[in-house]
């Protein structure tokens, strides 16, 4: 989760600190989601920044508002869809962030699955 920082302007967000990580923002075009995955070498955070847009991890589905945020572990299957429009979330990993530890159990584009 991301520690807060009170200014007497507002505050700051801070989701990493003095840690190897890698940021992405991912877009997902309207009414598409991604692969049903998992990774073994790294941790994820997601900040969500637009209405709707489900998540998954493990059993557990979430509606979201913008400004949620959710850890998925190590290990853990998750996925994310766009019900209706372009969606954004931001993505701070943590740990080995190479394609090849993304290990597919479902994925709605023909591309190859690797675990089930």
């Amino acid at each position: 989760m991301s520690m807060k920082i009170k200014k007497p302007w507002g505050e700051v967000r801070q989701f990493t600190f003095n840690q190897n990580s890698t940021v992405k923002l991912i877009i997902l075009k309207p009414g598409q989601k991604t692969s049903l995955h998992r990774h073994h070498l790294r941790d994820e955070l997601w900040l969500i920044l637009d209405e709707g847009i489900v998540v998954q991890i493990g059993d557990s589905i979430y509606e979201t508002n913008p400004g949620d945020e959710f850890v998925i572990p190590a290990e853990k299957l998750h996925r994310i869809t766009s019900k209706t429009k372009e969606a954004r979330v931001l993505e701070i990993a943590f740990g080995y962030s190479l394609e090849e530890d993304d290990h597919m159990v479902e994925d709605d584009y023909g591309r190859v699955v690797l675990e089930k």
